[in-house]
């Protein structure tokens, strides 16, 4: 009995499993290895849908969308989650892949990447804060007026149109938001000739898609106007600031 299971047992497993063996590759000769794969169906069934009722946010754009001067770290984003969560609204933590000191070139190149337009293809709500940069960013703008701002506006709305464009190509149903121009400047002596600089860009840019629905600008000049919430730089806005910034996001979602 033992020299029969020794001997003979491996060799009648060895005999079986070179069949199978046989077996499997005379289907992969004859081509009989399964159904074909069609890479496209594939690619589409592994798309998770986003749940009725669930909020996606995506955030882009530059230092502000990054939350640079909010000392909790939170920024719009994180307010955004916090806002959305004390109000009882189902969604998914806030995507954040802004980058400070984007211009509208910047994003415009961001958007293009495959792995981006992945991101807000699986967004419904894409939360955009750019061209303050482009205007006023390194330039004397902040003290003095542009000899002609429509000539300086008018690229920067393209750009932006442009990227709308582009982010409703990824996501048609999603709404967009467009964050809008403060002045940080405006307690200053110099500061306050930006002002109408500020309020004409937010006019144009509202104006620009007001044909759109889902396209809302987010008004923040009112909310540095009268009250200093800025943050220690002077710049950006402090805690209370991007808290107002991501409730009146949340009022429209």
């Amino acid at each position: 009995m033992r020299r029969l299971f020794v001997w003979y047992v491996p060799v009648v497993a060895g005999l079986a499993a070179a069949a199978l063996f046989a077996a499997g590759f005379y289907s992969f000769l004859a081509g009989r290895t399964g159904e074909p794969v069609n890479v496209a169906a594939e690619t589409a069934a592994t798309k998770q849908e986003t749940p009725r009722g669930l909020v996606t946010p995506i955030l882009l754009g530059d230092s502000l969308a990054r939350g640079v001067g909010d000392r909790t770290g939170l920024g719009i984003g994180g307010r955004l989650d916090e806002e959305l969560r004390r109000r009882g609204v189902r969604a998914r933590r806030t995507v954040n892949i802004s980058v400070s000191g984007a211009r509208t070139g910047d994003l415009l190149r961001q958007i293009e990447r495959p792995n981006v337009r992945s991101l807000l293809a699986g967004s419904n709500v894409i939360i955009v804060s750019i061209g303050g940069n482009d205007l006023w960013g390194g330039s004397d703008w902040r003290t003095s007026r542009m000899p002609d701002p429509d000539a300086a506006m008018d690229p920067v709305l393209e750009r932006i149109e442009k990227a709308v464009t582009v982010a409703r190509e990824a996501s048609p149903d999603a709404r967009i938001y467009l964050v809008g121009l403060y002045n940080p400047f405006s307690a200053t002596p110099e500061g306050g000739a930006l002002t109408p600089l500020v309020h004409r860009w937010n006019a144009r840019l509202t104006q620009r898609f007001a044909g759109d629905p889902k396209v809302i600008v987010v008004q923040t000049l009112d909310l540095f106007a009268y009250r200093d919430r800025l943050s220690l730089d002077r710049f950006h806005p402090g805690d209370e600031g991007y808290a107002l910034i991501a409730r009146r996001i949340a009022d429209s979602i």
